[in-house]
């Protein structure tokens, strides 16, 4: 006899696919002395391409004559040259770069920035279910808790990275709202659960040094997806084989086989159902005789050949997506 396992959606309405990009900020205007200098990327990476714009409204700035330095060193002059791009030094070090504009009437205007490099790292863990020894990237799971830790790349002149736990943090979600408790001095990372109506959202971190002296800031767009359920052969001599999903199980002279069923990203503790509810079916039949496990085990009756569907759904009471 041939069993078809059928997987049964859970009742879940919403999907998406959870994303995870970094965001830098795009623009720093510096202006000074009738010269507006800015920098784009704010917060490079080490050897990252930077390019400085300066603009000016005290003069035709079109019409000027421009000079770019990098640590006091003349890198390109022109008529006009009012864009200029040099790469970030290596993480400690600092570059002070300097435009200088002279107007045709002989009005000379001028400014400088400091440019720094460095990184962060941004790690997403999240509290829903994955079975033992799983090695993969758990999605987002509506009404879980999702845990951000910021790994900062910051170092001293010397080239000694700063430990994250003494630097100050900055978190803010979507458009500037401050996550003022999450926020301060060693908190370097923060949990997050989403609404009841989940909706993506960007959250940014700024690590900053003591003495303000240097900053880096990353971001990520936490989007939610719904849980899933996976079928696996419950082998009686090796146990779960978690290596190969199968939604088709063969049962031919065993005459049994055994499935276990795994709730991936639901929120449940490690080795009960908890808050979870199961519903089995057999051929869209109900059996609530095994609503109790998410092992089931699967026989073949004597003499008889085909195909049963065995359907499964899961939901958790006290979270309603």
């Amino acid at each position: 006899m041939k069993l078809r396992l059928l997987f049964i959606t859970t009742i879940v309405l919403l999907t998406s696919i959870s994303t995870i990009r970094l965001v830098r900020a795009q623009a720093l205007p510096i202006s000074s002395n009738g010269v507006e200098i800015v920098q784009n990327p704010e917060f490079p990476n080490p050897g990252q391409a930077v390019t400085f714009t300066a603009n000016s409204y005290s003069t035709d700035i079109n019409a000027a004559t421009i000079t770019w330095s990098v640590n006091g060193k003349v890198i390109k002059k022109g008529i006009g040259l009012t864009t200029f791009s040099t790469a970030a030094p290596a993480m400690g070090k600092t570059n002070t770069v300097n435009v200088s504009a002279v107007a045709p009437s002989g009005q000379q205007y001028s400014n400088d920035i400091s440019l720094q490099s460095g990184s962060i790292d941004l790690i997403i863990e999240t509290s829903g279910y994955t079975p033992p020894l799983f090695l993969g990237r758990l999605p987002i799971v509506y009404q879980n808790t999702v845990k951000i830790v910021a790994i900062p790349h910051m170092s001293d002149s010397s080239g000694v990275e700063f430990l994250p736990t003494t630097l100050t943090y900055r978190w803010e979600k979507d458009s500037g709202e401050v996550l003022q408790d999450e926020s301060g001095y060693g908190k370097n990372s923060v949990s997050l659960k989403s609404g009841v109506i989940p909706r993506p959202y960007t959250l940014t971190v700024t690590a900053s040094t003591r003495d303000g002296s240097q900053s880096m800031q990353g971001s990520v767009v936490v989007d939610y997806q719904s849980p899933s359920i996976l079928f696996y052969k419950n082998d009686s001599l090796y146990g779960p084989l978690y290596n190969s999903a199968t939604n088709v199980v063969n049962i031919d002279t065993q005459k049994e086989a055994s499935v276990i069923a795994v709730p991936y990203g639901f929120d449940k503790v490690l080795n009960s159902l908890g808050n979870l509810a199961l519903d089995w079916s057999i051929n869209s039949t109900g059996h609530s005789e095994l609503d109790s496990s998410t092992v089931v085990v699967l026989r073949a009756p004597d003499g008889s050949s085909g195909t049963s569907d065995i359907g499964l759904g899961i939901t958790n009471n006290k979270e309603i997506l």
